[in-house]
């Protein structure tokens, strides 16, 4: 199996890093070079009139029909929401009533069979 072969450490000024806490720490990693900065021409245009400042454009917002239209989609949304929520909940009270009628109807033909004092049906004695 071969070594691994790691690159020479670079010799380099060192340089003090400093943290938020206010810790010094002292590297010798090489100074990165500092990047070209380029400075664009911009050239000024004088106002036509110093005396007056320019007219601030109105904010764009939405018109009174648009407001109106957005509450009226807002409403129906949320009227759509409640109805939904009612009929849930109703449909959910028909199941239960169901229920609670069938668990009745039960009880009461069990108790009736239970209740009678002659066997009736396939075992009944002779």
């Amino acid at each position: 199996m071969t070594q691994p072969r790691f690159p020479a450490p670079q010799q380099g000024e060192p340089f003090v890093l400093t943290d938020a806490a206010g810790r010094t720490f002292v590297s010798s990693a090489p100074v990165p070079a500092p990047l070209p900065v380029r400075v664009a021409q911009t050239t000024v245009q004088p106002s036509p009139c110093c005396h007056a400042p320019a007219p601030v454009s109105p904010q764009q917002g939405l018109s009174p029909a648009a407001m109106l239209a957005v509450g009226a989609a807002g409403a129906l949304v949320v009227g759509m929401v409640l109805v939904a929520l009612l009929l849930s909940i109703a449909v959910v009270a028909a199941s239960v009533a169901t229920c609670a009628l069938a668990l009745t109807i039960c009880a009461v033909v069990l108790r009736s069979m239970a209740s009678q004092t002659t066997p009736r049906g396939r075992y009944r004695r002779r």
